[in-house]
């Protein structure tokens, strides 16, 4: 079944649907390609689709993204759907870090702005948190700003927000970094 067509036709059973879609994604370079082509320039209903494909296919095969990071750093400044932002930040929050500093430079400026945005959902603000730690472990003078951040999300945030902000604060601090 072509893709399009899975992802505009099926509501129910997505996971059988989808399945062949998630391997040959993971096996296959241009398939991959062509589920991020519809993940980041389809229809509103095509790109939730579409990231929810990528989201599995980055838990098999991480790697099989790494010659992607240009898009994805890119594709933070052109989302149109949560899903996007969620697959983005979610994938460099449990994996590896971009390689280009200037893209570092872009994630960061993003995840800075994504967390410090109360209307923003939990999870990209979780995610966001996790990526500045990460960079912050690369670039410690990083680490007061990232500190208090966390202190002026904390007060209104999430269970979820507060719990993964304290276990940051607390490693930050462990490392003698605040």
């Amino acid at each position: 079944m072509d893709l399009k067509t899975a992802l505009n036709q099926f509501t129910i059973d997505k996971d059988h649907v989808y399945q062949g879609w998630i391997q040959w994604a993971a096996e296959d370079r241009n398939k991959l390609s062509e589920v991020m082509e519809r993940a980041f320039n389809g229809s509103e209903k095509e790109r939730k689709r579409a990231n929810w494909i990528l989201h599995h296919v980055s838990d098999r095969r991480p790697e099989v993204f790494y010659v992607k990071e240009e898009m994805m750093i890119e594709q933070l400044q052109h989302t149109i759907t949560d899903a996007e932002v969620r697959f983005i930040l979610r994938y460099y929050s449990k994996y590896r870090l971009p390689r280009h500093e200037e893209r570092e430079g872009e994630l960061l400026d993003y995840c800075f702005k994504v967390l410090l945005t109360p209307s923003e959902a939990v999870a990209p603000r979780v995610y966001s948190m996790s990526i500045i730690h990460k960079l912050v472990l690369r670039y410690p003078e990083l680490a007061h700003e990232l500190a208090e951040s966390i202190d002026m999300v904390l007060e209104n945030g999430s269970a979820g927000m507060k719990n993964r902000g304290q276990k940051i604060l607390k490693d930050l601090q462990k490392r003698g970094l605040i």
